[in-house]
């Protein structure tokens, strides 16, 4: 038998997407069935690979995918990896995915978002099937930015409304940090060893080059703290789940939130070297646990209830894996993913049972806490906990605040004299970077002064109100810095920067087009939430399109320039990078932002039907 068979655990439920799409929206049947029948084969299509693969011994199989780029120094390859920690999770996949589906059925019955809820679960699926068999850091990467993708819009699912949009900003902030630590992992291990890392090497790689890999451990450590809702970002989970109740079990109960932990799994053999590495790991666990756990036991939303008992669980298990505990942690995954997705999808059963009978039955608590020094120090424990430890707030204060002021420095220079600027410093470059040596001093200065006007640009981007036009002109212009820092880094590998600077520039044209199209039709400036895409849903997908290759999505042109690009920058660059990884959190941030100011939230004219700001 040929293994061949793991691309299809991704290629089936893509098929089922793209059959979703073509499904009229009041066929609500086909469409259930459809996306149903497609997770449902990929199941039974992987229950008989792993009888097959119980017949061979239960083998590792390490498998060559489809190779999109080669060169003397570098192959990008989509590689899939089989062995027991993938199967353990993609059975779960399968099995919460599968009884999601089948509950929503109903649930979402003659919602208006009924299409687009089961076309966003199978997209979600499909990535995170490659995240699951991804064989090396690339094809992980993929899978990662396709799940981060559908949490935003699943998350936005009710758009005409205020709070889900801006929640699903937030969790797309926090998630692009994660992706911008990934994206450095990739780099840096691809710096370490000098080669193309595969999952099923890893053993054998760290053995040769020895057991310090300290940074890389620590950026893949953010990754996993980032996602699995780790403290200090464990508040991102309760304002995730905005969105509706079966896609909060499949996303946040479940899978999603849980693949932090499978990215430290997959990756043990590169930090369980590493005492710091696995102290932290050890760390964070238990003071999320102790924190989340407080905090579980006092909120009023049972959703939030559950979302911080189940990070909890996952802070224990971070804590099992610093130990080495892999067994234990593959069931204690198991045990919370069944458990969380039957809590909440029974969540709204239980709350109308426990109002009506809180309704006809409420007795007043009795007053536990004294008025002595323990009593102090619990109310102190209790205010805290109720304020879920001021994260969500020092978030804000201390980084997403701090970086729209920065932004607003450059506020005083107009757009054509930003452009001119740039023509003048790409010039100087050229010049520089044809002329003399990679390795000189000035070239590196050159290239840490691209790198931090690239931040610049998405940080005035970022904090622009009501100028969308200005934004994106913003955005291309931290493109062409960025095109500029890898010439110098890179000058010999014209072919990936022109393919990266070909769909940057095609995305621009589209996107201001689409933008200035809208401007003139509805004669507005785009100065707050203007739920555009009610009116004009067709243009709407088209802009998220085009923005997804704004902001190199891993299926365009420019992620693919990007990456290759990345790969043979040298070790002695690293300022640089760190600079580049700012960039790739701030430009996603704002590009996805512009978006959503332009077509999501509560719509400008009053004959729509508009949702409190509170809902």
């Amino acid at each position: 038998m040929t293994f061949s068979l793991i691309e299809l655990f991704v290629l089936i439920p893509l098929l089922g997407f793209l059959a979703c799409l073509l499904i009229p929206k009041k066929q609500e049947k086909l469409i259930a069935h459809t996306a149903f029948s497609s997770v449902l084969a990929s199941f039974l299509l992987f229950i008989y690979f792993c009888i097959d693969w119980g017949k061979q011994g239960f083998a590792d199989i390490a498998e060559h995918g489809i190779t999109i780029y080669e060169s003397a120094n570098y192959t990008f390859t989509l590689q899939f990896f089989f062995d027991l920690t993938g199967t353990v999770f993609f059975a779960m996949t399968c099995i919460t995915t599968l009884l999601v589906m089948r509950f929503s059925t109903f649930y979402m019955h003659r919602d208006r978002g009924f299409k687009r809820f089961f076309a966003t679960i199978l997209l979600f699926f499909s990535g995170l099937s490659l995240i699951v068999f991804a064989g090396n850091f690339e094809t992980l990467f993929i899978g990662w930015e396709f799940i981060g993708i559908t949490s935003f819009l699943l998350i936005a699912f009710y758009r005409d409304r205020y709070l889900p949009v801006k929640n699903a900003l937030k969790v797309f902030s926090l998630y692009r940090i994660a992706d911008a630590c990934l994206l450095l992992a990739l780099w840096y291990a691809h710096h370490v060893f000098e080669d193309n890392i595969n999952f099923s090497d890893l053993t054998e790689l760290v053995s040769k080059h020895g057991n310090d890999l300290t940074i890389l451990g620590l950026l893949l450590l953010v990754v996993a703290l980032v996602k699995s809702a780790q403290f200090p970002f464990s508040y991102w989970l309760p304002r995730a789940m905005e969105g509706p109740t079966t896609s909060s079990a499949i996303f946040y109960g479940a899978l999603s939130v849980h693949m932090g932990l499978f990215v430290l799994l997959r990756t043990f053999p590169l930090w369980e070297g590493s005492i710091t590495v696995r102290g932290l790991v050890f760390f964070f666990g238990l003071l999320t646990a102790l924190i989340c756990t407080s905090i579980a036991r006092v909120q009023s939303s049972i959703k939030t209830q559950i979302a911080y008992a189940s990070v909890t669980q996952i802070g224990i298990m971070f804590m099992e894996l610093a130990l080495g505990l892999h067994w234990l942690v593959l069931i204690h995954f198991a045990s919370n993913a069944l458990l969380r997705t039957y809590q909440l999808l029974i969540s709204p059963s239980i709350l109308s049972y426990l109002i009506h009978e809180q309704f006809y039955h409420f007795v007043l608590p009795p007053q536990k806490i004294g008025q002595n020094f323990l009593g102090r120090i619990r109310s102190s424990l209790y205010i805290l906990a109720i304020k879920e430890w001021n994260m969500d707030r020092l978030m804000s204060d201390y980084l997403w605040k701090p970086l729209k002021a920065i932004g607003q420095l450059t506020s005083f220079l107009s757009i054509p004299l930003l452009y001119a600027l740039f023509v003048l410093f790409f010039a100087v470059s050229v010049y520089v970077g044809t002329t003399v040596e990679t390795s000189s001093s000035a070239v590196a200065l050159l290239g840490d002064a691209a790198a931090g006007m690239s931040i610049l640009m998405y940080l005035r981007a970022f904090s622009v109100q009501g100028k969308m036009k200005a934004a994106w002109n913003l955005i291309l212009l931290g493109h062409l810095y960025i095109i500029t820092f890898l010439f110098l880094a890179s000058p010999e590998n014209l072919a990936p920067l022109l393919m990266y600077a070909l769909g940057i520039g095609i995305a621009f044209v589209l996107g201001y087009g689409v933008l200035h199209y809208l401007q003139i039709k509805e004669k507005d400036s785009f100065a707050n939430f203007y739920g555009h895409i009610y009116e004009y849903p067709r243009l709407g997908n088209f802009f998220f399109i085009i923005s997804l290759c704004f902001m190199a999505f891993p299926i365009t042109p420019s992620f693919l320039g990007q990456e290759i690009l990345l790969s043979t920058i040298h070790g002695e660059h690293m300022l640089q990078i760190v600079l580049f990884g700012i960039a790739y959190v701030i430009s996603g941030v704002a590009i996805i932002r512009l978006f959503a100011k332009v077509f999501f939230g509560p719509h400008l004219k009053t004959y729509h039907e508009v949702a409190y700001k509170s809902s």
